[in-house]
């Protein structure tokens, strides 16, 4: 058998393939392959900011469809009151603008997905996981009210997650009403989360964003929906009967007390109420955390009542200076005057300490004093 020498091939020359540049966005933003999510007007996607490499989220709104469906005030309240909100609490406004074919809305990019997501990964929340989660939401919802701004669609799909901070997102079917005015009546938000005066198509105002934390804390503490229906009409039925409100029994009795206050159909207790509720104070309390906190009644004067503000005092790593400027919130007083009779509450000898991860937020339901702890 001949053999025959055996030659290498050389090597062949592998050319670069060369690469095709992506097209960026304003020459600035580069869109990448990722989904982050399909918004009511608009498709969500992940971006790099080449001018300093960060990720950003760009909502990117078609004008046909702006056109097609007469979108523009939905888009135009999105972007102005985003533009006009800074808060930890509500997701970051980088900047918006546009093309032939697109409107942009630039947003802070918040990798943990959303609250959506946690929930059903999660199913069941204990009553202090929840209140994490539902103490924010609350802060946002009460800086918004402060400026007279109402969300109106409050939902676990537009509380986005960053580690352990949530943004509230999407202000679409925001309106503004001020001086305790309220909106005409329409169809708004998502129907599971609506009140029965938006349902019903009656005038609104800002309680239907306390209604919809009310399911939306209901939905944490039990896994699924308070209303659920095959069809609209079935839906709406639910939600406008008052005796359909099913709590679990493992709950405490203030959570359950807070709960049906936030889900009254009348009488229905406003944003700093939810703030200053026994179940909100009881779980501040609860919480442990190094620097020690002070409830400190302060009584104020009213002709029909008397007002009792809760000041907490902290030496919380949280604020560089002995200037603080959050605000303190008036909860009505134990001690009420009478007409006929009017007496002075007496004053509590010292002040309650409890523990609190409440300065963990920049603004808090309380007004925040520095004061040396002995």
């Amino acid at each position: 058998m001949i053999q025959y020498p055996f030659f290498s091939l050389p090597p062949k020359c592998h050319q670069a393939i060369p690469s095709v540049p992506r097209k960026l966005l304003k020459d600035q933003y580069e869109l990448l392959s990722t989904d982050l999510g399909q918004g009511t007007y608009g498709k969500v996607k992940l971006a790099i900011n080449r001018a300093n490499n960060k990720k950003c989220a760009i909502k990117i709104i078609s004008k046909s469809y702006i056109n097609q469906y007469n979108a523009k005030q939905h888009i135009d309240n999105e972007i102005n009151y985003l533009q006009c909100c800074k808060h930890k609490n509500i997701v970051e406004f980088i900047e918006t603008f546009e093309d032939k074919e697109n409107v942009y809305i630039v947003l802070e990019y918040c990798q943990n997905g959303t609250l959506y997501e946690m929930i059903k990964k999660k199913k069941v929340f204990s009553e202090d996981e929840a209140f994490s989660y539902f103490y924010q939401i609350a802060q946002a919802i009460q800086y918004l009210h402060e400026k007279d701004i109402v969300h109106r669609d409050i939902k676990s799909d537009n509380v986005l997650l960053q580690n352990n901070t949530v943004k509230l997102c999407d202000f679409n079917w925001s309106i503004y009403l001020p001086n305790g005015g309220k909106a005409k009546p329409c169809i708004c938000g998502t129907t599971e989360y609506m009140p029965p005066e938006v349902v019903k198509k009656q005038k609104h105002d800002k309680g239907v964003d306390v209604w919809a934390l009310g399911i939306l804390l209901h939905y944490m503490l039990h896994g699924e929906l308070l209303f659920k229906a095959k069809n609209k009409e079935e839906l709406h039925e639910k939600i406008c009967n008052k005796h359909l409100i099913k709590l679990n029994d493992n709950l405490s009795s203030e959570c359950k007390q807070l709960l049906l206050q936030m889900l009254a159909h009348s009488k229905r207790i406003n944003i700093q109420q939810v703030l200053n509720s026994e179940w909100v104070i009881k779980m501040l309390t609860n919480k442990n955390i190094s620097h020690p906190l002070e409830l400190t009644p302060i009584k104020n004067r009213s002709s029909a009542y008397e007002l009792t503000r809760f000041s907490v005092i902290s030496e919380s790593t949280c604020f560089s200076s002995s200037k603080f400027t959050t605000k303190s919130y008036d909860i009505e007083s134990p001690f009420k005057q009478s007409n006929n009779c009017v007496k002075q509450a007496p004053q509590p000898q010292q002040p309650l300490k409890v523990k609190s991860t409440a300065l963990d937020q920049k603004i808090t339901a309380f007004r925040v004093e520095k004061r040396q702890i002995e």
